[in-house]
């Protein structure tokens, strides 16, 4: 296998034989592949991505379709120095910590580089609907609205006069190759969660159905996480491995070679 190096979305074209996906970028300029492996979110081959229906199975798409992703919004802006560590003189403690609250900005952190350096402050962490509540704000009108929130939550600390640049902020359920922060699977999803885990394993597939593998979070058991990512990459380049006709070693089995042993439960649902 090997990268090439690619516009911003990569559509999949339609498929001319069994054996050779075809893919278009957005230059329009079109290349065939034994095998492709896709890792973003699985809701982009709704709309972002014109991809041919045949690649994926009906219940395969049942499961793209019903997969639940959490928004997701966050502010962060740039101050001259980790001002939070100072102390405060009635306390003792620093004037500011990581805080946790019931109030709109949700979730502070705090990064610093030194005491003397500039430091980055998140002042908004929020989900589903507390970051609606901001989804429809400019960047501009988010942090007077958090300074606000936080001034009666820290009354003696001017964070305003500490900050050195403008607010850079992201709303992934708005972010159109994203579409959502991460998967969050709702109650009765856990056979849409298998189906999509288990997609690798294509011994008895359509053939019109082999050689596109799905990898990523929202692929995986623990969605939001890099572990998730990566173990579903792995799954994805065994499937890779197997479609091109390649064998593990003896030795070193993987993913596909012990699903028999550790495959998630199938449950029944009649």
């Amino acid at each position: 296998m090997y990268t090439l190096p690619l516009p911003d979305a990569l559509p999949i074209g339609r498929r001319r034989t069994a054996d050779v996906v075809r893919v278009t970028d957005e230059s329009g300029e079109e290349r065939e592949f034994p095998a492709v492996v896709y890792s973003p979110h699985v809701w982009t081959l709704l709309n972002r991505v014109d991809c041919d229906p045949s690649l994926l199975s009906t219940p395969l798409w049942t499961a793209v379709e019903r997969t639940h992703y959490m928004g997701a919004s966050k502010l962060f802006v740039l101050v001259d120095r980790p001002f939070w560590r100072d102390a405060d003189p009635a306390t003792g403690h620093d004037m500011m910590s990581m805080t946790l609250t019931d109030r709109m900005p949700r979730g502070v952190y705090l990064f610093d580089d030194g005491p003397d350096r500039p430091g980055v402050m998140c002042l908004s962490y929020t989900w589903n609907d507390d970051s609606l509540k901001v989804a429809t704000l400019s960047a501009e009108e988010r942090l007077e609205t958090l300074l606000t929130k936080l001034a009666a939550i820290y009354p003696d600390v001017d964070i305003r006069s500490h900050i050195i640049a403008g607010p850079l902020t992201v709303t992934w359920e708005t972010e159109p190759r994203f579409m959502g922060a991460f998967k969050n699977n709702l109650p009765g999803h856990y056979r849409y969660q298998r189906r999509l885990f288990t997609q690798f394993m294509q011994d008895g597939v359509d053939p019109a159905q082999q050689g596109f593998f799905l990898c990523g979070d929202d692929v995986s058991w623990t969605a939001g996480f890099a572990e998730g990512a990566v173990t579903t990459a792995l799954n994805a380049v065994w499937g890779v491995l197997r479609h091109l006709g390649g064998t593990t070693h003896p030795d070193n089995p993987g993913p596909g070679d012990l699903f028999d042993t550790f495959a998630p439960l199938e449950l029944p649902y009649d």
